[in-house]
């Protein structure tokens, strides 16, 4: 017997009623772990299949869309990422206008469990957009996010080692397991913001035609502009982005990284620097921030600053001037 009652949405994400969605297909013997499963598998499946079947159409694809405006790599790589979230789903590039869900589809629909074919269809339907974490458990290894636009909350896993704060904005497609939800393919993570800014850009392209399922370039290209002019001095909240890049890929907590994040505010408040090149100053906070907060004894001025492509002397005058500034910040 279900224990999911006729009448109640189902569980499938459809929107339908259960007895008209799963429960029509008389699917009553069935674990819900078993069919989430499966949907994970035909997610790895499917990008494994993108990417190495369709690489050159899609790199086609993220030339057409490639915007002159983030000529930083990081930028760039970040903007890639959010294109790959879109294009995969939504974009008819292949002959005969099929998008490359479409051809997974055709080609593995039979190879499909049944119970886990009928939601897994529902992914392209699914629309990208900006949530807000607005709660996190780590004991279930999940995160509570809401959609800024509907205000509707969604409980997502969250993957080994993952980190997110509370009031942090993702951008992302969620699409339908069978009781919960998952970030297709990536996510963005904002770090320098404003919340309504977003929102107010979110609204803008969502009225257009056809929404983001055909306007999301536009839409990811201004919001990362908005998250780079998010200070009064544009490469002030470069220095932020870059900085997050690099220690997300390090896996540092997003706690860490919000610190340091914190710290360069109140350094710009208390300095107000100018500078030329962003990168040596995201070294220095990054070295600033594993000698401080991390208390990261083999981490070297040197090193960080190869990573960034920065001057080692103009990183340690930079790290110099943190230091002097920000002692005690730190506690």
């Amino acid at each position: 017997m279900s224990k999911y009652l006729r009448n109640e949405p189902c569980p499938c994400g459809s929107g339908k009623k259960y007895k008209k969605c799963c429960g029509a297909l008389d699917i009553t013997d069935f674990s819900s772990e078993l069919i989430n499963r499966e949907l994970d598998r035909l997610h790895q499946q499917f990008v494994s299949f993108a990417t190495s079947k369709h690489n050159h159409t899609i790199n086609e694809q993220i030339a057409l869309y490639t915007n002159s405006e983030h000529d930083n790599d990081d930028m760039n790589e970040i903007y890639k990422t959010g294109l790959m979230i879109w294009i995969l789903l939504h974009v008819a590039c292949l002959q005969g206008g099929q998008t490359l869900f479409d051809a997974f589809y055709n080609a593995y629909h039979t190879r499909i469990k049944h119970q886990a074919k009928h939601t897994f269809r529902q992914w392209p339907n699914a629309v990208p957009s900006v949530y807000e974490v607005v709660k996190t458990d780590e004991e279930a290894s999940q995160l509570s996010v809401k959609e800024l636009l509907s205000e509707q909350t969604y409980d997502v896993p969250v993957a080994e080692g993952e980190t997110f704060m509370e009031g942090s904005l993702l951008i992302g497609t969620l699409v339908p397991y069978f009781d919960r939800y998952n970030f297709f393919y990536s996510m963005i993570k904002l770090y320098s913001y404003n919340k309504e800014n977003v929102l107010d850009l979110l609204r803008h392209y969502s009225t257009k035609d056809n929404g983001l399922i055909t306007h999301f370039p536009a839409f990811l290209s201004d919001a990362l502009s908005l998250e780079i002019n998010a200070d009064e001095d544009p490469q002030r909240g470069q220095v932020v982005q870059l900085f997050a890049n690099h220690m997300v890929d390090k896996g540092i907590s997003d706690e860490v990284i919000l610190k340091g994040i914190d710290l360069w505010n109140d350094y710009c408040q208390q300095e107000k620097p100018s500078f030329v090149k962003s990168e040596s100053y995201a070294a220095a906070l990054e070295y600033f921030v594993q000698k401080t907060v991390l208390n990261n004894a083999s981490i070297t001025q040197g090193q960080v600053a190869s990573e960034y492509n920065a001057s080692h002397g103009t990183v340690s005058a930079h790290y110099r001037r943190l230091s002097q500034t920000l002692a005690g910040n730190t506690e």
